[in-house]
This record gives C-alpha cells, structure tokens and sequence, in this order.
C-alpha cells in the first residue's frame, strides 16, 4: 500500500534543459528516463518542453487517477499535440462532451457486433499479405500501418474510401506521426518553421481532415436507408432527447479518431509482436503450430478465437511489454486535490504511464523478459487488474479495446500461418519517443510457409524470389520519415 504523506509539493526531476525542459531526454532514451522517474515516490514533476508535467508510476495512484475523471479530465500537451488531427473525438474530449457520444457509439462494439467485423479484418490482413513475396525484406511499421488502416476501413467507413484515397490516407499517417514525434521533443516555435517535414505534416493533415469530410459529405448524399453502422450512427445519432450527438465537426472529429487511433495503435503492437517472435524462433514456432492447427489452411473466422489461447497469450503479453500509449501527458486537475498525499492544483497537467505499471515488478516476476507463458490460466493467476492498463481503465477505457484484441489475435495468427520473419542482420532497432510507442527502423525478413515447408531451404529464399523488392524495402520516404 502507497505511504501516505503529509501535504507538499511534487518532488522534481532534475537534468532539465532550457526551453527543452527534460524531452531531449524522453525522446533519446524513453525507456531509461521514465524509469528513472519512477525509482521514487510515485510522484515527480518533470518539463515536457515548458510545460510542467507530474508523472505518475505508482500502479495504485494511477488506477485513481483514472477511475476519477470529474477531478482529473482530458486535456495537457498531448491533447493540444492530437487535436490537429483528431479534434475532440471520443478519445480527447472532455468529460462534459463524453459521455452521449459514448452511449451512442457503445453499441457497435457489443460482443455480438464483434462477430461481424472478423471477416472484414481477416480480408485485410489477407489483402496486405497478398503483395509480400518470399524473401522480402519489409519495414514492418509500415506494412502494420498498412493492414490495421484496411481493418478501420472496413469497420469504421464501410469500407467507402476508393483504394487511391486509402493509400494517400496511409501516407498521410505516417506524416502525421512522424510529426508527432518530432513536436514531441522540441519546442513549438520550431513547428512555424516552412521546413519540408512541417509542409509535409500540415498537407497531410489538411488531406486527411478533407478526406473526411467529403467521406461525410458523400455518405448523407447517397445515405437512402439509415443503418446503423459506425457511419450511420456518427450522422443520425441522436440523444435521449432527440437532439443530435454531433455537429458537422464533430462527426469528422470522431472519423478521424476511429481511424487515426486503431491504425497507429494496432500497427505499433503488431510490430513489437513481430519483432519479438522473430528474435525468438521457437515462440514463433509454436504459434505457427496453434495457428495452423486451429485455422487447417483455412482463413481465420470468429469461431477460431476461443482456440487461439497462446495466440492470445502472445498479444497480451506484448500489450504489457509494448502498450501503444505508453506515456500519457493527458490529463489536468480540475479542482485543487492531493494524490498521494501530495498536492496537486488545479490546472495541473498529470501523466501517466502504462508502460510503467506493465513492468513493475512488485506485480510480475523479471518483468523486461517477453514471456507469453506468465499468461497461461490454466496453471497460474492472472495479476491485479491495476497491473494491466493498455486499454486504460474507468470511464475513459477505450470503447473498442475487445474489437482491438480480436483484431491483433486474428491478424497474428494469420500472419503466423503464412509468414516466417527473421532479422535482417546489421540493423539496430532504435526507439524513438512519439504519441505511440514504435518500433523504427524494423526491418524484418519474411518466408512464405508454403514455399519452405513444400521443400526449399529453411531460411534460405529461392532463387525465383531471392532478395527484397525495392518498393518493400525501404519506405519511399527519407529516414527523417522513420518512425
């Protein structure tokens, strides 16, 4: 249980550098400063930039911190850093603009909704993998880029979007991201500089906040029967009293969370995922026997899930060492509380970080170690509910965090039937701080099962297909591009 304080301010983090503050620091090494945040109290203050932030390592403190969303709501740098793109979707708006659209769109996601989305995921997993080729060497973050925006595609716009628009959209993406990164760490008077990467950045956003207005504009002109899929509930929604959910806005802020939010997160877990397993054949191997066991050549389908147990094992633990948020300057006071036993006033902005409280080993025995087998039920307890958060917790728990499970289940399984991936030796994997926690520069080789298991050398690719593409290489961006 936490030592509670008498009343005081937050202890600060030292090594703080002018205008910078400590995010020179978060972005060169994240791993290593957060954890140096955490060897204390539970609390530390530390500058993002100029902005003041108190983090928060504790386990317990931040399960209060995020089943109390009246005393600490949305809002700090990394809303203002999102909202370019996403605006006050569900996801970044305050709880006074919460909680109606939540009711509206909750149903989509009921479990026997769920059902329905798994054919349109495993098309998409199935489309993307259809232009790999034995012995490719492919920039992973790119390619799970790829396939996680087809499966938002498909749920979330019906799949409206003409594949040019899709491809500009994924484009648009990594921009965007790479933008967040780069805003991340650096002051924002550099972000009014007319430099290619800003241009780059802030064309991407205008197309991708275009394109969805148009997908709005296009679905009222042709909407004949009202449905009540994600895009009819987002523009006839209505609340208890009759009065739309949405303003126009607003309807493009939610598509462009539904899209955004999957796509950068699915991508990032799928790629640690993979990045782990090619670094250790045997776990690799024993999903490519449950997959192929459970599938028999077949295409994966909702009835496959219950029997994909170490499949699952193998996402959940990959949630815990590599959530996608990771570090979350996300929420501000409202009022003027302790937490702790320290005092917070109102306005300050609070982090948190799941990355964190995953690897905290007052909860799980050599936490750094990528170990699927510290999920199996049969033979051992599952760790308390405040030691898992990739999905957070309380009111502001991700609506779609089963949706996102099936999907990171069913895309590895696919991808384990039909892929092998090794490293691509010579190449480090370095980590750079953004809003999503990701893997650059992953590059990883892959071999078609069928091809090694129907009788060419293990490892070795033949010789019709030897060598990478040039278009699955590299990305066609510059490395600045990287993310």
């Amino acid at each position: 249980m936490t030592e509670v304080k008498s009343e005081r301010s937050v202890p600060s983090a030292r090594g703080a550098a002018p205008l910078l503050g400590h995010a020179r620091r978060l972005a060169r090494d994240p791993f290593g400063f957060l954890k140096s945040l955490s060897a204390g109290s539970g609390l530390v203050s530390m500058k993002l930039g100029p902005h003041p932030v108190v983090v928060v390592s504790d386990p317990t403190l931040t399960d209060q911190l995020l089943r109390d969303d009246r005393t600490f709501d949305k809002g700090g740098p990394l809303m203002d850093l999102v909202a370019p793109a996403v605006g006050r979707g569900l996801a970044t708006c305050p709880r006074s603009e919460h909680r109606a659209p939540r009711r509206l769109l909750q149903p989509l996601f009921h479990p026997k909704r769920l059902e329905g989305y798994v054919d349109g995921m495993v098309s998409a997993v199935r489309t993307v993998l259809d232009d790999w080729r034995d012995g490719d060497v492919l920039d992973v973050p790119l390619e799970m880029r790829k396939l996680s925006l087809r499966i938002a595609v498909s749920a979330f716009f019906s799949n409206q979007l003409p594949p040019a628009v899709r491809d500009q959209t994924a484009d648009d993406m990594t921009a965007i991201l790479v933008g967040f990164a780069q805003r991340l760490a650096r002051p924002p008077l550099f972000d009014l500089l007319p430099t290619p990467a800003n241009r780059r950045y802030k064309a991407a956003l205008r197309r991708l906040r275009r394109m969805a207005a148009d997908t709005v504009a296009t679905r009222r002109a042709n909407a004949q029967d009202p449905g009540d899929d994600f895009l009819a509930l987002l523009i006839d929604g209505k609340d208890a009293r009759g009065v739309p959910v949405h303003s126009e806005r607003g309807e493009i802020d939610q598509l462009l969370t539904f899209l955004v939010a999957p796509t950068a997160t699915a991508g990032s877990v799928l790629s640690w995922a993979l990045q782990e397993l090619a670094t250790k054949p045997g776990l690799q191997e024993r999903l490519r026997e449950e997959a192929q066991t459970v599938l028999v050549g077949s295409p994966a389908a909702a009835e496959h899930l219950g029997k994909l147990e170490f499949t699952k094992q193998v996402v959940t633990e990959t949630l815990r060492m590599y959530p996608s948020l990771w570090f979350a300057p996300l929420r501000i006071v409202t009022a003027d509380t302790q937490l702790g036993g320290y005092d917070l006033p109102a306005g300050t902005v609070v982090a948190f970080s799941p990355y964190l409280v995953q690897r905290s080993a007052e909860f799980y025995v050599d936490p750094d170690r990528f170990d699927p087998d510290r999920w199996d039920s049969a033979s051992l307890p599952a760790p308390s509910r405040q030691a898992f958060i990739p999905f957070g917790t309380g009111a502001r728990q991700c609506i779609a965090q089963d949706f996102a499970f099936n999907e990171l289940v069913l895309a590895l399984a696919t991808l384990a039937a039909q892929w092998r991936f090794e490293p691509v030796a010579g190449r480090p994997l370095p980590t750079r701080a953004s809003v999503n926690l990701t893997p650059r520069a992953l590059y990883l080789r892959v071999f078609s099962r069928e091809n090694t298991e129907g009788g060419t050398a293990t490892g070795v690719p033949s010789s019709q297909s030897a060598g990478a593409r040039p278009g699955n290489r590299r990305p066609t961006s510059s490395p600045a591009w990287q993310i």
